[in-house]
């Protein structure tokens, strides 16, 4: 009886010792499959998920205007009541640059919003501009001081309240001169106000 218990003994301890030596193995395996990783797969994991959608985008009732160093895209959206938000967003190209609408001094071609009618429609605030810009020095002969210059996409917001209940067209344009070409840019629209609603379109369409 003895024998037996010591036998059973025994057995135990060898299954015991052959469980530790699998559990051995196994980690010493998993170690060098994580150490071995294709270099070219850890790259490509890292590269899909920082890669970022650098494309323009925009909603279908967007009014879009594209040119060689922007694109401006225009949208109206109703506030509360009679109030109106028109949301531009200038996307720049190339290393183009403007001046903002922030910029002290009288400078022609800041970035401006212009309505060449105003009867129907009343501004409510200032121009918003996000990321605010941040003033350097050019060193142009005509300028030679500290500006406000616009180098990335930057969104402009301008509220409007409507003064008339009939229906109506406003048209209006974007103004700014943009640089390096030196050119002054005018982005025409259309504000349409039809059936209790406030909407942007292309002049002309």
């Amino acid at each position: 009886m003895v024998v037996i218990k010591n036998d059973f003994i025994l057995i135990l301890k060898i299954l015991v010792m052959y469980n530790y030596l699998i559990l051995g193995l196994l980690q010493i395996l998993f170690s060098f499959n994580s150490e071995n990783v294709p270099p070219q797969e850890v790259g490509i994991a890292t590269t899909t998920e920082n890669t970022k959608n650098t494309e323009v985008t925009f909603f279908n009732d967007d009014l879009v205007f594209k040119d060689e160093l922007y694109t401006a895209i225009l949208r109206v959206d109703k506030q509360q009541n009679e109030t109106y938000q028109m949301d531009i967003q200038m996307h720049l190209k190339k290393g183009a640059y403007f001046v903002s609408p922030n910029a002290k001094g009288n400078f022609s071609g800041r970035f401006t919003l212009v309505l060449t009618e105003n009867d129907k429609l009343q501004r409510s605030g200032a121009i918003i501009e996000t990321p605010l810009s941040v003033e350097e020095f050019d060193n142009h002969p005509f300028v030679n001081s500290p500006i406000n210059t616009i180098r990335v996409t930057t969104n402009y917001k301008q509220s409007f309240a409507v003064l008339s209940k009939k229906d109506f067209e406003v048209t209006g344009y974007l103004q700014f001169t943009i640089e390096p070409r030196c050119t002054l840019e005018k982005v025409p629209f259309v504000l349409s106000y039809t059936n209790g609603k406030l909407s942007v379109r292309m002049n002309g369409c």
